[in-house]
């Protein structure tokens, strides 16, 4: 395998930022001498970076099964916008990183080839770049993501909310139209099919407080299923944590790239393990 990490000159940030690559060039023989199927670009969760995706979750082994290289990106507390406070990431990941990458690496430019998915604020970010560009991504999946994001900025008067979004959004705490992803959805519906970026949200049944996601993905999802758009949801027992993240990215890669991959991982956790014990 080849994993290493970019440091990066952003002229947008103004500053050094940090960019993970991992290609499963060699782990699996079927996928020796042949190039990356897909790319996953990963996108991480508040108060967090891209290591975790690493460190917390199997992403580089489902990645290795199945010949796809991965991009895990830095982006701070931005909630993947230029923000308010002057931290330009929507600029850096849309813009620059793509032109900087391909400079260094060989990575697949077809739509149908580029999917993005992130946890959190990460799948936020997911929907909100990928439905803004349709014609980068074939899919795009958030997992546990604030995708209601204007029902938290209406809590103005939460001192929680105002830490956490004043410095992303400015104190009147305004969602712009092209990051609200219930403006943005019907914008893509209208689009002919093809041009569509499929959509996988997943959500665990037990992550309410305190900004009560499982909430916030019932609302986008009333929205999504009346629209015609390529829409997936899933739910199932699980709160805001990585096993609920690790089990979402199996369905993505299963739902984007590899039918009957999720059945395939799932089906090994499922089977009884003998058990045998001495004293």
């Amino acid at each position: 395998m080849a994993f290493f990490t970019c440091k990066l000159k952003s002229q947008a940030l103004m500053s050094t930022t940090q960019v993970r690559l991992y290609f499963p060039c060699d782990l699996v023989d079927r996928w020796k001498g042949q190039p990356p199927r897909a790319v996953f670009t990963l996108l991480h969760g508040f108060t967090n970076d891209g290591d975790d995706w690493v460190n917390m979750s199997a992403a580089l082994r489902y990645a290795a099964d199945n010949n796809i290289a991965l991009v895990i990106p830095d982006a701070g507390n931005s909630f993947y916008h230029d923000t308010a406070s002057n931290q330009a990431y929507h600029t850096w990941l849309t813009e620059e990183m793509p032109v900087l990458l391909d400079q260094i690496v060989k990575l697949p430019h077809e739509r149908e080839k580029n999917f993005i998915c992130g946890l959190s604020m990460g799948g936020y970010g997911a929907l909100m770049i990928g439905l803004n560009h349709p014609e980068r991504y074939a899919g795009c999946a958030s997992f546990s993501g604030a995708v209601a994001m204007h029902l938290m900025l209406d809590q103005k008067d939460n001192p929680l909310v105002r830490y956490v979004f004043e410095p992303v959004y400015g104190q009147t705490l305004e969602l712009p139209e092209n990051r609200d992803l219930f403006r943005l959805v019907q914008k893509v519906s209208a689009l002919p099919a093809e041009q569509q970026p499929k959509l996988l949200c997943t959500t665990g049944r037990q992550d309410h407080e305190p900004y009560y996601i499982y909430e916030q993905n019932q609302a986008f999802r009333q929205l999504a299923q009346s629209l015609p758009v390529d829409y997936t949801y899933m739910d199932w027992d699980g709160g805001h944590e990585w096993a609920f993240w690790d089990r979402s990215l199996v369905y993505a890669i299963d739902r984007f790239v590899n039918p009957g991959y999720a059945d395939q991982i799932l089906k090994g956790w499922s089977s009884e393990a003998f058990t045998t014990e001495r004293g």
